[in-house]
């Protein structure tokens, strides 16, 4: 559903401000329409009906219409306006004969539909409830399938080897994307650019009277030349070399030479070292990976990256699940984590994460959190804001940079005015 179709509909769609109409009848027309435009084919079929129950109500043909919406697999949800609802706690006093007649008679409709495809309720459920996210139940997909390894199971029979599989916990939820648009001037016709669009055509997801424009993007590739005009000539992007910065160099890498940076590895989950549960350090996870780190910073929450993962064994295993349990238990009991190196896929670049246990009444698991490298932490050091201090030492309290003492008391008096603290309170508090 595009903005340009819901302004059409808005257009065409304006309330009778009647109670005539029969419901029933309404939903056999929707029944139509979802017939004429789905046929057999694979759609979810679903009918809304908010009335107020006031209008008149043919009981002929009920069983007939039950019979075709649980043909089409259609969910058929009935939404009235101050109908009663126990469960949710909504009564209306002194209620028309005529409305209570025609609520019971759509109650029982809905709950003819096979399963769960009649719903019934007040339409005052159905506004809160606007206001509370729904939740899209997918299926997961292993991110990674194999071992788990404490030491070598190659050259050790000792070592430590768990048939495990690694599931998507939370995910980082971002805002919905959106196009870009202009609005078209009459002046200034749309012109052709030449370079890949960023956004559709506007005819199908701009403004539907056309008044919005595509925005495009074109790139160009420029070099210092003090014989070019303006003093920078154009390049082509085949004559582009591929660089990687290091520091504020560019350092040039040819093709060839590319696979001395690639680092080569195999898909594992092998365990490098434990860290205490009570103080998980930066350091000693690092250590453990790099030994020529020096930090010595506390490991904080906001330090764990990206997405965090459930670690779980192999269901079909058994064997799996006793050595995932006991090794689980290990950890709780000793109030330890570990620290493992992930990679997920053949040629992969390398994570390092903190495995964290956690025993449920149900099941028994491996958290899994991302942790940094070295070079992903950044400590920067800004001056202070209330003085500033000279190369030679000398701490200057007054400066034209700083903030005087007018300045200050403004600024007291603006965060004492958005103080609601002491405003009167409603009766809700």
């Amino acid at each position: 559903m595009t903005m340009s179709t819901i302004r059409t509909l808005m257009k065409q769609i304006k309330p009778s401000k009647t109670d005539n109409g029969d419901a029933i009848s309404a939903i056999v027309l929707a029944i139509q329409s979802i017939w004429t435009v789905c046929k057999v084919l694979k759609y979810k079929r679903r009918i809304v009906l908010v009335t107020n129950g006031t209008g008149t109500i043919d009981e002929d043909g009920i069983p007939d219409i039950v019979e075709k919406v649980n043909e089409l697999d259609i969910e058929l949800t009935v939404l009235g306006v101050d109908f009663d609802d126990s469960e949710y706690g909504s009564k209306e006093e002194d209620k028309d004969p005529v409305k209570a007649k025609n609520e019971d008679l759509l109650e029982k409709l809905t709950q003819q539909c096979k399963e769960d495809n009649g719903i019934f309720g007040t339409l005052k459920q159905a506004i809160d409830e606007l206001g509370i996210p729904r939740l899209k139940s997918t299926r997961p997909i292993a991110s990674y399938k194999g071992m788990l390894t404490l030491g070598d199971p190659e050259a050790y029979e000792t070592a430590m080897s768990i048939n495990v599989e690694r599931y998507p916990y939370t995910m980082i939820q971002r805002a919905p994307g959106a196009s870009n648009f202009v609005v078209r001037s009459d002046m200034a016709p749309e012109p052709a650019v030449a370079g890949p669009s960023t956004a559709p055509s506007a005819a199908t997801h701009g403004d539907a009277d056309g008044n919005l424009s595509t925005i495009h993007n074109a790139r160009t590739y420029q070099v210092k030349d003090e014989e070019a005009p303006g003093g920078k000539r154009d390049l082509a992007r085949e004559d582009l070399a591929k660089g990687y910065e290091y520091g504020r160099t560019a350092v040039h890498i040819a093709e060839s030479d590319e696979n001395v940076t690639k680092l080569e590895t195999k898909t594992s989950l092998s365990i490098v070292g434990f860290v205490p549960a009570e103080n998980v350090s930066l350091d000693e996870a690092v250590r453990l990976w790099r030994k020529n780190t020096n930090h010595t910073q506390q490991h904080e929450r906001y330090m764990n990256m990206a997405r965090s993962h459930v670690i779980v064994p192999l269901r079909i295993n058994e064997k799996a699940v006793i050595a995932m349990s006991s090794f689980v238990h290990a950890l709780y009991e000793l109030e330890s984590y570990a620290v493992a190196r992930l990679v997920t896929k053949d040629g992969k670049d390398p994570d390092l994460v903190l495995l964290v246990p956690s025993i449920q009444t149900d099941y028994e698991c491996l958290f899994e959190v991302e942790l940094p490298f070295a070079e992903d932490m950044r400590s920067y050091k800004f001056p202070p804001l209330d003085r500033i201090v000279t190369i030679s030492g000398k701490i200057i309290k007054e400066h034209r940079n700083l903030p005087n003492q007018a300045l200050k008391d403004a600024m007291d008096d603006f965060v004492d005015q958005m103080d609601i603290s002491t405003f009167e309170k409603d009766d809700e508090g």
